[in-house]
């Protein structure tokens, strides 16, 4: 289910996938706090390919183990469009996921709002310069 954002639509926009309905409804809280707009949260692969036909965001905050699997063939789309990455994850993948994807940032569950803070500053700072 795609929610309606807040957020002025000039502001970067945030596609947040995440399948544990409490930490998808936080994050989008804090993403939005930060002035970023949310497409989503989406609890699937498949809802973050089909939010994507809408709105080509940004940059992503996804979580590495969905219920349904891993969320790389979503990564894998996002990044061929030259989206930033945020992934995060309770289980230590950090390698596994950096290897594959070696301009994304990672963090560890829970993500504190500082680092994410700073990861989505790092993923979102060249598409803002631009913007300008």
């Amino acid at each position: 289910m795609l929610y309606q954002n807040t957020e002025p639509l000039g502001a970067p926009s945030v596609l947040i996938c995440e399948d544990e309905a409490i930490i998808a409804l936080d994050l989008q809280y804090q993403v939005e706090d930060m002035g970023y707009r949310v497409i989503g949260p989406v609890a699937t692969v498949a809802a973050g390919l089909e939010a994507m036909r809408s709105e080509c965001p940004d940059a992503a905050i996804l979580d590495v183990r969905l219920r349904e699997g891993e969320v790389f063939p979503l990564a894998d789309e996002l990044a061929a469009m030259g989206v930033g990455l945020l992934f995060q994850s309770g289980h230590a993948m950090r390698d596994e996921v950096l290897e594959r994807f070696p301009e994304a940032e990672f963090c560890n569950k829970p993500l504190p709002t500082s680092e994410l803070e700073r990861a989505l500053r790092s993923l979102l700072l060249p598409s803002m310069l631009n913007a300008a």
